[in-house]
């Protein structure tokens, strides 16, 4: 069995949804059987592996959402987005062995995790 790459699954099931709007289509206009469509499709989805989440490189950069926020890094692990640096890369903070690094990363391989941080000055 084949290990497919993100972009060949995105691409399955916008297929998917591609046949399934024709047959939806087609059907319908000749016997109103969508339900066979729908079953068929439900059989697919479930051969398919789960659809990826967008990386950073298809998420417009938005400060009250992203900064602080964390993503998922394949080498890095858990990282922490402060900033866009042009159109490719993504200023991060992550933890790596016994130091803190700071570093820019390729937006295609952030991953939000839907987690974000917050500072707080300490009052005294």
């Amino acid at each position: 069995m084949t290990n497919p790459t993100r972009q060949e699954i995105v691409n399955a099931y916008e297929a998917l949804s591609d046949i399934t709007y024709l047959a939806d289509t087609y059907l319908s206009s000749i016997s109103g059987r969508l339900d066979e469509t729908r079953e068929l499709r439900q059989t697919i989805l479930r051969a398919l592996p789960p659809l990826p989440r967008p990386t950073m490189a298809e998420v417009e950069w938005d400060d009250d959402k992203h900064y602080l926020a964390e993503a998922a890094h394949p080498d890095h692990g858990k990282v922490i987005m402060v900033g866009r640096k042009g159109n490719l890369l993504i200023d991060v903070f992550y933890f790596s062995g016994m130091r803190n690094k700071v570093s820019s990363l390729y937006a295609t391989d952030l991953t939000p995790t839907g987690k974000r941080y917050t500072l707080t000055e300490v009052q005294e």
